[in-house]
């Protein structure tokens, strides 16, 4: 990747490091960050598990505005839902509530980061990130990362507060995430094919 090859260089000079030492770095990123999805954890596991705590806990509703749905939106349509941001139980809860149509990949924080956790998010295919880790290499990969799922497109849940809302007004936009799949609309050949969808959880 030449993004990653010009950021490695960059890296290596201001920190005065042998660049294979550099490229050691990205690979022990993209391990960080990159899962493994398990298409039996997701719907077997991952919808029993959600069924039974979210329907212990809460009366799940879902109301849907607008007459238009995901079945309207083109084949080849990249969809991120962008959903405010409640409590934990907002990533199951989406899940749950779609599952059976697509699945959705999620940024967790460092807070999942814990065996067995980080195991089951990253079969469930979501991926990890530094929240407030700002080095220009490991922002480089996280962009290529996520542009990349982008293109290929894998649905992805958004929650653009970047944190948890303790009074449920919605906190300031952190929109690093939402900008790296922003980006990939400057290529004519997706413009017309990302859909971002709103959500609301009440």
């Amino acid at each position: 990747n030449a993004a990653i090859a010009r950021a490695v260089k960059a890296h290596a000079k201001e920190n005065e490091s042998a660049e294979q030492d550099v490229w050691r770095k990205v690979g022990m990123y993209i391990d960080e960050i990159v899962p493994f999805f398990n298409i039996l954890a997701y719907y077997r596991f991952g919808y029993f598990a959600s069924k039974t705590l979210l329907n212990a806990l809460y009366k799940v509703s879902v109301h849907q505005h607008g007459n238009a749905d995901a079945a309207s939106l083109p084949k080849d349509a990249v969809v991120v839902y962008l959903m405010n941001h409640r409590s934990n139980a907002d990533y199951v809860l989406v899940g749950y509530v779609l599952t059976g149509r697509v699945a959705i990949s999620y940024a967790v924080g460092e807070w999942a980061r814990a065996f067995p956790l980080e195991y089951l998010f990253k079969s469930f295919g979501s991926y990890f990130i530094r929240r407030k880790f700002r080095e220009p290499l490991y922002h480089c990969v996280l962009e290529q990362y996520v542009q990349l799922i982008t293109k290929n497109g894998v649905t992805q849940g958004i929650f653009p507060e970047g944190g948890l809302s303790r009074d449920g007004k919605l906190r300031s936009a952190k929109i690093g995430l939402l900008d790296y799949i922003i980006g990939v609309a400057r290529d004519p050949e997706y413009r017309d094919r990302i859909y971002l969808v709103p959500v609301a959880i009440n």
